[in-house]
């Protein structure tokens, strides 16, 4: 089977696609218990590969993970989900079962399904949705999740998968003394279905077809929404941060996952630098003594935190600050920053004084600004891998915003022709550009607010034509089209057509098994965007500005060969490419 690449026509809308919601299956759920996301010391990384199984049930239900509650999706009653734990050699054995109205699937974002192409979990693509209902599907595979049918990732489907492998270079006792997950996630108050039916309309989302605002910022499922913007017929309670209690004098890894739909995160610790061990399961030499990090969807980091011995009795905040200037616009409302709080211990024994709030205080540096991945040249594999000089060839994709014509499903390219597109201006030029729409004198007393509050435009796609309606597509003017019962996969097994329908989907081929350069062109003018190829490594060997030079100009780009950055997800800035060398080794129909 030839290996072959797909691509979404939308790298937001893909975490944005249509679900309709049902009534809720279940009164309440709540964020996972404050210790669950600690990871065990007895956790016995040596052990012989064995087989582990889980259980994984989905439901409908309703929550206030910031204090605002409204309809969600949990797994196993929580937000985000169970952590799954295991060794590199073990085999998984995880039961799916669904009881919403409607399907859905889950990926394993980070995990190479190396033989086992069905099990990947993106519907369309790999496999037909599980049904809804009480549906049930076993996933099965060898160790050598987000979810995927629309845009459950929004509404509260995601949680950790943890492998660890006696091969990594990090060692517990050694480089770090706690290890403690965090997810961190945007957080809508309108649902999945509500966005994007408005998002994929004529009049578009609040009048635009740009992704939305997010409201908040959760961490491990929890968030402080400012509920004095809740109206007199909306729930809203006061909620706490999550706390973690560390021993004075150890060193804490902190494993960071952007499990967001759309905001790219800065993460800090008050009063405590950081240092960068790992990057998307790449265990890196990287920078240390830095203030923050930043991260986009579905990014992943490990930073190890050091707590001096003299600090037993003290707190301080770890924050995860959103960043706005990635967005078209702005919500009035929105709570940018999500709080969690380290409690520094004498021993395991001590209680620390709860309900007291640290006094630490935020790094003073900038927070907004051009929305980048950490810069890749300060990130070296401590697993060394060079990557060859030649290819035996190249692909490219590109992707742009555009309008659909929706009578006749003509497009038309954002700016017309795309030759037009030019480099994005600096984000700081872009706020000084921001038109506030709708008022607010001043904040509403609790409870009472009875308009919405406004929002501030930023940038983005300009207002969507007369009988039209905005969509991003691949290669002019690919956009896919997702047959949720007719997988693609299907389409190159035997009975199957044998080929790809390029008119349904970007793709590109590579038919054999070697090194391969692939070509990401982010032509939007205004935006970044996230990158994540499914079942290999991203080697990241050259960077450009505006279009994608001709084969002497790609000659003339410096090139990082000699142990590059490998990932699996990349941030493109706005009119910018990346090279990407990549080992087409695996065979399957992976999506981007």
């Amino acid at each position: 089977m030839n290996f072959q690449a797909l691509v979404s026509v939308s790298l937001i809308f893909s975490l944005l696609g249509l679900f309709e919601l049902v009534k809720s299956t279940n009164p309440s759920c709540a964020s996972p218990p404050k210790s669950e996301y600690v990871l065990d010391h007895e956790f016995e990384i040596n052990a012989r590969a064995s087989l582990r199984r889980y259980e994984l049930v989905i439901t409908n239900t309703t929550a206030g993970p910031d204090g605002f509650w409204r309809t969600v999706l949990a797994i196993n009653n929580q937000i985000p989900g169970p952590l799954i734990e295991a060794n590199e050699g073990d085999s998984l054995e995880i039961t799916v079962i669904n009881h919403l109205d409607s399907p859905v699937t889950i990926h394993w974002h980070g995990l190479y399904q190396n033989g086992t192409n069905w099990e990947d979990g993106v519907t369309g693509v790999t496999q037909c949705p599980i049904p809804g209902s009480g549906g049930m599907y076993i996933y099965k595979f060898t160790l050598t999740g987000h979810a995927h049918h629309q845009n459950l990732m929004a509404d509260g489907i995601s949680g950790p998968l943890i492998i660890h492998s006696p091969r990594d270079p990090l060692k517990r006792g050694i480089d770090f003394d706690e290890d403690i997950v965090l997810m961190l996630t945007d957080w809508y108050h309108n649902t999945s279905s509500q966005i994007v039916e408005h998002m994929l309309s004529e009049p578009g989302y609040f009048h635009t077809p740009a992704a939305p605002s997010p409201n908040s910022a959760l961490v491990n499922g929890v968030g402080e929404w400012d509920c004095r913007w809740a109206t007199t017929t909306q729930r809203c309670e006061k909620t706490s941060p999550p706390e973690f209690r560390v021993l004075a004098g150890h060193r804490v890894r902190f494993r960071l996952v952007n499990a967001g739909a759309h905001a790219m995160f800065y993460w800090s610790a008050d009063e405590h630098t950081l240092n960068v061990t790992e990057a998307d399961s790449t265990a890196v030499y990287g920078p240390s003594d830095i203030h923050r990090i930043k991260f986009h969807n579905g990014q992943r980091y490990s930073v190890i935190v050091k707590i001096d011995s003299k600090e037993a009795g003290s707190s301080f905040y770890l924050r995860g600050t959103m960043d706005s200037d990635c967005w078209a616009w702005v919500a009035g409302d929105l709570q940018r920053t999500a709080l969690a709080i380290v409690r520094v211990v004498e021993s395991r024994l001590d209680s620390p004084r709860k309900g007291t709030r640290p006094t630490t205080k935020d790094w003073s540096d900038q927070l907004d600004g051009v929305c980048q991945d950490l810069d890749p040249n300060l990130l070296s594999p401590i697993l060394p891998v060079n990557v060859p000089r030649t290819v035996a060839g190249s692909r490219t994709l590109a992707n742009a915003f555009g309008f659909e014509v929706i009578s006749t499903g003509a497009f038309i390219p954002r700016g017309g022709n795309s030759s037009n597109i030019s480099p994005a201006s600096p984000a700081q030029a872009r706020i000084r550009r921001q038109i506030e729409v709708g008022k607010s004198e001043k904040r509403p007393a609790l409870g009472t607010s009875t308009v919405p509050p406004p929002f501030t435009r930023i940038g983005g796609p300009p207002p969507t034509p007369a009988g039209a309606r905005g969509l991003f597509y691949v290669d002019n003017p690919v956009t896919w089209k997702t047959f949720p019962y007719q997988p693609i996969l299907h389409d190159l097994t035997p009975g199957g057509t044998g080929f790809i329908d390029s008119t349904r989907v970007a793709n590109v081929v590579y038919p054999s098994a070697d090194w391969y350069d692939l070509i990401l062109v982010n032509l939007d003018p205004a935006l970044s965007h996230p990158y994540h190829l499914h079942a290999m490594d991203m080697h990241l060997v050259a960077f450009g500005k505006g279009l994608p030079p001709n084969v002497e100009n790609l000659r003339n780009l410096t090139y990082r060969i000699e142990n590059p950055l490998r990932r699996d997800t990349v941030v493109i800035e706005p009119a910018s490419f990346a090279i990407v060398r990549i080992l087409t080794d695996i065979p399957g129909i992976w999506i981007m």
